[in-house]
């Protein structure tokens, strides 16, 4: 277990298996820790020279010969300290550029089942603005305990609806949904959701089909087409 932590912090096998002989032996000269270590002599100088480099080992020369010594394992923890450290104080320059890269680009991705359906509508939520709905014909309830909480998170983030749909039926909404209604003669067998940049459209029926498109062209030519559908539906 302790090597594969240790590898985890950046140190490769042989570079492990040096500084925990180093620790069960105290200060060594290299023949010993080559020993211990198992690992050929003068490869063994070359990993010493690198654990330096990384402050793990110190060294002393004592009648011409140089011994090493393991530094203290508090010293892993400190330098993830330092590393963890820096990460946070660059961290929103990397997120930064990585929205502006997601800004650039265009994407269609498909989610099959409940899962893919359930993290598409909670992406509205992470976006935290007013988004519009083109409801389906009918609503499959084994969604009704996730809508329902879908729906008092909106009232709780204070973020509106605008719903086109074919009837009210039974229909879980928020106190935040407006509502207008579309003429029954025609068939609605998907949603379809535009919010911020994006446009989801879930095929109703079961196993889901989510399908994710993000483009500001594409989100904001369907929020027109829903706006000019609206003004025509009965309230």
């Amino acid at each position: 277990m302790e090597e594969s932590v240790l590898e985890s912090l950046g140190l490769d096998k042989c570079e492990v298996k040096v500084y925990l002989a180093l620790l069960q032996l105290g200060e060594s000269p290299v023949l010993e820790i080559s020993r211990k270590a198992k690992t050929e002599r003068m490869r063994t100088y070359r990993i010493l020279e690198s654990l330096t480099d990384k402050g793990l080992v110190s060294f002393v020369t004592e009648n011409k010969t140089k011994k090493f010594k393991a530094a203290n394992p508090d010293e892993l923890f400190n330098q993830l300290e330092e590393k963890k450290a820096a990460l946070k104080e660059v961290l929103p320059k990397l997120k930064r550029m990585l929205e502006l890269k997601e800004k650039k680009e265009q994407s269609v991705e498909v989610f099959r089942g409940t899962k893919g359906a359930k993290a598409l509508i909670n992406e509205i939520l992470e976006t935290k603005k007013d988004f519009y709905t083109l409801g389906p014909d009918f609503r499959p309830h084994s969604l009704d305990f996730f809508l329902t909480h879908f729906m008092k998170t909106l009232e709780k983030e204070n973020i509106h609806e605008k719903e086109l749909i074919k009837k009210r039926g039974d229909i879980i909404s928020s106190k935040n949904t407006t509502m207008r209604f579309l003429p029954e003669k025609y068939s609605y067998l998907a949603t379809t959701m535009i919010y911020g940049d994006m446009v989801g459209i879930v095929v109703c029926s079961e196993p889901f089909l989510a399908i994710r498109i993000k483009s500001k062209e594409v989100a904001e030519t369907y929020k027109n087409y829903f706006e000019i559908i609206w003004e025509v539906s009965k309230k």
